[in-house]
This record gives C-alpha cells, sequence and structure tokens, in this order.
C-alpha cells in the first residue's frame, strides 16, 4: 500500500491552485482582449452611424408677419432671433420671434413708388445680405442688412440697415425702366467700400452692365424670362425662352461665352432658375417638376456649361431655395410636398407632406437650422436637422462629378482656402493608397525576408545563425519614425538623383543572385564538400558589392546617353508620367526594410521548427537538399510562412509614421510607382488634429478608421482560416 508524504500532498495541492489560477487568469485576460475589441468596434460605430441618418425637418411656429406686398425675399439672422422680409413694393420688414405687435418694423427701400408700381430688386443672401431695389428710373439703390448682438441678462439681436450707395443704370425714362435686376458683391468681405455689379433688363430688351464706375449695354432680340449672376460678378446666365447664355464679365468688357439650347438637351421646359451656394452650379426648374444642376466642365480647354444631373423633387410647379453654404436645396411644390436634396451626394434627404399650399418665398436662415415659407403674410418655421448632406453611401464609394472637374472622379480633399469649396471626401482613394503601400512594400520585403529565413535555417551553420537571427530581429525595434525621416529627408532626395542607378539595382541585385546560384550549381559535389561552412557568404557580399559598384557607375553614363543627363525631367516632360519626390517606390523600399524584421522572424522560426526526422526521411530516401526544401521542409512550414507573411502585411497596412513622412500625402489613384498616395492610417494623423469634433469630416475620419478596423479583423480572420487548412493539410508529413 503505498502512502503519500504530507509535504507532497501540499505540493500538490499547490500545484493545482496555481495552475487553476493560471488557467482562469489566461481565460479572463482572453475575454478582456474580446471585450476591448468588440468596445472598440461599438464605439467606432457609434461615432459613424450618424454620417446615415436621414434628415428631418420638425414644424415649430406659424405666425403673421406684416407685409405691404407679397414678399420677394425672406430669411432670418444668424441667432434665429428675427425674422425680414423684402416685398415687391420695396419695403423691408424685419421681425422680431416670438411675434409681437410693437416688434415689427419697416423701411421704405423704394421710394416715388407713384413713378415705379413694382420695382425692380436683386438680393444677395449671406448672413449680413445685401439687397439692390430700383428707386427711381435709372438708379438703383444698395444696402445691406446687418445684425449686432447685445449682450446683458441675455443676448438680443439688433438689426442695422446701413445704405451703401445709389448707382446709376442709363436706361430710357419710363414708369417701367427695370424689368429685372442681378447683384453681386464680390469684394464685400474686404472691408467697408464695396465694388458691386449690378446687371438689369430693362423694358426695351436691353442688357445694361455697371461695374467699377463703368457702364455697358447689349441690345437683346428677344424678351427675357430670367437671369442669374454669380456671386463674384464674373458669370451672368440669361434665359429666353427655350436658350439659355452664359456671358463672360472682365473688367474690360462683358461678352456672349456660349448659347444653349435647351430645347435639345432638357425633356422639359425649364420656368426658373437659381444658383447654389458659391455660384458656380446652376439649378434649372423645370414645369414637369424636375431640378438639374449645370455647371462648367472644360472641353477642349474652355469651359462649358454642362448638365450633370437630373432631380425629380416635385410634380407641377414648385419653389427652391438653396443653403448659404452647402449644396442643399429645399423644394417645395403645389402638393404640399416639402423635401431637402442634396446636389453633389445625388441623395434625397427628406420629404413629406408639410404645406397647405405652395409658398410665395421660402429661405434657409444662415447655419441651415430652419427652414421659413411665408404664403399670404402666414410664415411657417421648421427646424432642420440635416448635419451631414453631403455623406451618402454614393459619393463615399462612388465616382462624384464635383464641380469643375471633367468627369466623374474619386477624390478625397477635406479642406480648401476658398470659402466656396466643397468637401470631397470620398474613402477610395485613401484605402487604395493604403493597399498600394502594402503590395510595394510586400513586393520588396517578402523575397528578401523568406529567402532570408530559408538560408538562415535550413543551410546556415548554428554558429552564424546564433549572429546572424539575433541581429535581424534588432533591426524590428528600430522606431519607424526614424526609417520614416531617413527615408523622406535622406532616401527621396537620394532617389531623385540617382534614378537610373535604382533601377540598375533593382534590376541587378536578383539577377547577380540567380546567377551565382547556377553557378555553385555547376561546382563539382565533391568541390563543394570541400569548402567551409558558409561559404557562399564569403561570394554572395563581395559580388553584391561589386554589383552596387557597377551600378554606380552605370548610371550616369546611362542617363546622359539615354535620358539627356536628366533622368527626373525625361521621365517628366518626355514621356509624361508624373513624378513625386517622396513616392511610392520610397515608401515601398523604407516600408519593407522595417517589414523584413518580422516576415523573416517568424518565418525562420517555422522552417526551423521542422522535426529533424522529417528532413533526415527525405534525405535517406534520396532526395537532394533542393528536394527536401521544397516538397517536405516548405510545405510543413507553409502554415508558419503564411503568418509570418500576414503579420508583415498587417504591419505595412496598419504603419502611420513611414508613410507620413515618405508618400508626400496626395490622395491620387494611381499605380504609378512615381507618385505620392496617402493611406488610412496617415491620413487619420494628418487630418484628424484640424478636424472640428461632430462635424462631417470629424466623422469620416472614423469612419476611416473603422474601416482599417475591418479590414484587418477580417483579413486575419481569413488568414487564421487559412493557415489552419495549410497545418491540417501538412501536418502529417
Amino acid at each position: 500500500m503505498t502512502h503519500t508524504s504530507p509535504s507532497l500532498k501540499d505540493a500538490n495541492r499547490v500545484r493545482r491552485l496555481k495552475d487553476t489560477f493560471t488557467r482562469h487568469t489566461v481565460r479572463l485576460g482572453g475575454v478582456m482582449v474580446l471585450v476591448t475589441l468588440l468596445l472598440l468596434f461599438f464605439y467606432l460605430l457609434t461615432v459613424v452611424l450618424p454620417l446615415f441618418h436621414q434628415a428631418s425637418m420638425t414644424p415649430t411656429g406659424r405666425f403673421s408677419v406684416p407685409t405691404p406686398a407679397t414678399p420677394h425675399f425672406i430669411g432670418a439672422d444668424n441667432r434665429e432671433q428675427l425674422v425680414y422680409a423684402l416685398d415687391d413694393s420695396g419695403t423691408l420688414t424685419v421681425a422680431r420671434r416670438p411675434l409681437q405687435v410693437d416688434q415689427v418694423a419697416t423701411v421704405m427701400l423704394a421710394r416715388n413708388l407713384s413713378d415705379i408700381p413694382r420695382p425692380a430688386m436683386a438680393t444677395v443672401p449671406a448672413t449680413a445680405p445685401f439687397m439692390a431695389v430700383e428707386i427711381k428710373p435709372g438708379q438703383v439703390g444698395v444696402w445691406q442688412l446687418r445684425f449686432r448682438a447685445e449682450y446683458g441678462d441675455s443676448t438680443s439681436v439688433l438689426p442695422k440697415l446701413r445704405r451703401m450707395a445709389a448707382f446709376p443704370l442709363p436706361v430710357i425714362l419710363d414708369s417701367s425702366a427695370l424689368r429685372q435686376l442681378a447683384l453681386a458683391v464680390p469684394d464685400s468681405l474686404h472691408g467697408e467700400n464695396i465694388a458691386p455689379v449690378l446687371v438689369a433688363v430693362t423694358h426695351t430688351q436691353e442688357l445694361v452692365l455697371y461695374r467699377s464706375g463703368r457702364i455697358e449695354r447689349h441690345s437683346l432680340s428677344e424678351p427675357v424670362d430670367n437671369i442669374a449672376l454669380s456671386p463674384d460678378g464674373q458669370r451672368l446666365f440669361v434665359r429666353q425662352g427655350s436658350t439659355l447664355t452664359v456671358w463672360r464679365i472682365h473688367e474690360q468688357q462683358m461678352a456672349v461665352r456660349e448659347t444653349i439650347n435647351l430645347a435639345n438637351v432638357v425633356e422639359s421646359p425649364v420656368q426658373a432658375m437659381t444658383l447654389l451656394a458659391g455660384g458656380r452650379s446652376l439649378m434649372l426648374h423645370h414645369q414637369d417638376g424636375g431640378l438639374s444642376q449645370w455647371f462648367d466642365v472644360v472641353k477642349s480647354g474652355q469651359p462649358s456649361l454642362t448638365e450633370v444631373r437630373l432631380f425629380q423633387p416635385a410634380k407641377g410647379k414648385f419653389v427652391a431655395s438653396p443653403e448659404l453654404h452647402r449644396k442643399s436645396i429645399a423644394v417645395a411644390d403645389e402638393q404640399g410636398g416639402l423635401s431637402l436634396l442634396h446636389a453633389t451626394s445625388e441623395k434625397q434627404r427628406y420629404f413629406a407632406a408639410m404645406l397647405d399650399t405652395l409658398p410665395q418665398a421660402m429661405a434657409f436662415s444662415p447655419r441651415a437650422q430652419a427652414l421659413i415659407t411665408a404664403t399670404d403674410g402666414v410664415w411657417q418655421w421648421f427646424a432642420v436637422d440635416n448635419p451631414h448632406p453631403e455623406v451618402s453611401v454614393h459619393s463615399l464609394w462612388e465616382k462624384v462629378w464635383y464641380e469643375g472637374y471633367a468627369e466623374p472622379q474619386y477624390v478625397w480633399q477635406s479642406t480648401s482656402a476658398d470659402d466656396t469649396f466643397e468637401a470631397k471626401l470620398s474613402v477610395v482613394p485613401v484605402i487604395f493608397g493604403t493597399l498600394k503601400v502594402a503590395l510595394f512594400a510586400l513586393v520588396f520585403a517578402v523575397p528578401m525576408a523568406i529567402g532570408a529565413a530559408i538560408y538562415t535555417a535550413y543551410f546556415m551553420s548554428s554558429g552564424l545563425r546564433k549572429v546572424v537571427k539575433p541581429t535581424v530581429e534588432t533591426i524590428e525595434a528600430l522606431p519607424t519614425v526614424i526609417i520614416g525621416f531617413l527615408a523622406g529627408l535622406w532616401l527621396a532626395p537620394w532617389v531623385e538623383q540617382h534614378l537610373p542607378t535604382v533601377f540598375l539595382l533593382l534590376l541587378m541585385v536578383p539577377l547577380c543572385l540567380l546567377g551565382l546560384s547556377m553557378i555553385w550549381r555547376m561546382i563539382p559535389r565533391y568541390v563543394r564538400r570541400r569548402l567551409p561552412d558558409n561559404a557562399q557568404i564569403l561570394v554572395i557580399i563581395p559580388a553584391l558589392l561589386l554589383i552596387a559598384l557597377v551600378a554606380w557607375q552605370l548610371g550616369p553614363w546611362l542617363e546622359h546617353l539615354w535620358f539627356g543627363g536628366d533622368a527626373r525631367r525625361f521621365i517628366t516632360h518626355e514621356l509624361g508620367i508624373g513624378y513625386d519626390q517622396r513616392n511610392a517606390l520610397v515608401v515601398g523600399i523604407a516600408m519593407g526594410f522595417a517589414v523584413v524584421p518580422t516576415i523573416f522572424s517568424i518565418a525562420e522560426d517555422a522552417i526551423f521548427s521542422v522535426p529533424p526526422h522529417l528532413k533526415s526521411g527525405a534525405l535517406a530516401l534520396g532526395a537532394t537538399h533542393w528536394q527536401t526544401l521544397t516538397r517536405v521542409v516548405l510545405l510543413t512550414a507553409s502554415p508558419g510562412i503564411f503568418s509570418a507573411v500576414m503579420m508583415g502585411l498587417g504591419r505595412a497596412v496598419g504603419e502611420t509614421m513611414i508613410v507620413l513622412m515618405a508618400t508626400g500625402n496626395t490622395p491620387i489613384m494611381d499605380w504609378n510607382l512615381l507618385e505620392g498616395l496617402r493611406t488610412l492610417s496617415a491620413n487619420i494623423a494628418v487630418e484628424m488634429p484640424e478636424s472640428e469634433v461632430g462635424s462631417s469630416h470629424y466623422r469620416v475620419l472614423f469612419l476611416t478608421a473603422f474601416i482599417l478596423f475591418v479590414f484587418t479583423f477580417v483579413f486575419n480572420t481569413l488568414a487564421e482560416l487559412v493557415r489552419q487548412r495549410l497545418r491540417d493539410k501538412y501536418s502529417n508529413l
């Protein structure tokens, strides 16, 4: 009968407790990792999902504003405390919300109404709008309505009307001198002294231009239905029935740029036209309820007004009002329907039957947080929640035709110095850049790393392996910011100055290694057996140094012989290939250098861990070392080698500092090795500090982080499935 001593029982009990504690600790750690990943996933999702929420409009007030005539233009101040209307009699009415009788003020802008029963007028919608009104035949007055905030117990906004000037338009004196009027104030942001541009259509069908004190007149052959003047005062659109004429306005002269016969282009006749925010797009209102967007497209070196999109927001007659700063537009039809569109994203953000009749006037508040309609003195106020109209599945993932572009393109351009700029937030260019840099890095790193791993684990002597393997793995600890710094400030200029040498090296080094391999196999076996271990290295290293020296000497000679002494200029000017100093070639070399240690270390461990009896058995059956390597060792180690490549791919996809400093960060889609790029991680690092929290730009950056997270997760999952299948397939060798 066997007896166990008390000390042994205690030791076993302690060991079991340690095993149990360790098992539960490891399990808890694994669960916490999964919980952390899920929390990160759902946090990113909560930031991204608001991008795709539909807009909403909620009626929040109905009130009456007494105006002498039908409102021509309405609006609100920036704080949405005041509403105002310029009616057809030339009277400006300002009222405070909530409306009280003693808080309504009217100012008569047009004078001598007996001479001008219905004056021509024009407005420039803005936070502080400009208004031009015909005050007497041949003279137009310009005013600006400003708002001043007074701070006390509560902030109160007070209106202030400023008379700018009266500008002469020499016309034939008549009780109805001007039929239509258009105004642009391009210099309004540069001080008190504005330089307005006025365009008028007279009752005698004459087009009169006033600009910088100069007056120009042009006779028209047909009656004018609508005119629209761009905010910069350089383009005038004149519609005469089915004919649309685009005038170019310069300080020197005013001339017709092009004439378009709309009957040959559109199916439904045009009844009105509106300029979108920025004045680059013209929206034509069609009688069937259609709304078409037109902007300039360069054709044969000249801009041409082109129909780009067609919407069908209504049926029959409608009115439309654009936002002040975005490409959104509200449409109200005679059936009472009210909809919100965004031109660039080609998406209807909202639609509901909310109106009793067709409004006489409609406008957004300056911050687009409210929509105001006016009909027969009854005003309605709608609270608008439309924070991200420019973002849609189409704008993120498909080609979009932006203003000023010749065709639909994938574009990432989030900011610009131009106030009329529209953010372009396609994620395709940065995804493309991520895949491009990963591909070029792996093309550079995988052959070198796998080849070095095979030689180190299978052919190299154990003594030398103990030195080489730790040395290569130490390189992995080198900070990537140092690699990026050297690549951007030293390698990129050096490559630009020695392009022929670089390409000679990329061509000659692989050929040299293949040639040395063939020569080594031609040496008789009994001679190779007498050579010392690692004799190949004693040959390869001097040969590679010699090849580098030959390329260094041949590069300038070839550059002078074939490229006229300047390879960079030959590539860009003669071949028409774009070249950026910090390009995919530079980042491929730098990233490959950073990825090689990761792939080498894992692949070398996998090859070295192949059981020795498999190699010995193959050799004993008569297989050569090469046959044993290719048909036994590599197949057995293939799961580990595949994992090594996947780890290298993950490192390349998620790398930030190297691509940030060595690629130029140009989000373009081009497989050209000599062009720059921008990756997902670098894009986040560059633009997140300057993005406004909660803005569309901010949330799209989180979307790119979410895409990177999902891409890494899915790709690693697929890689693990492939690795498991390889392991199951070759585990019985």
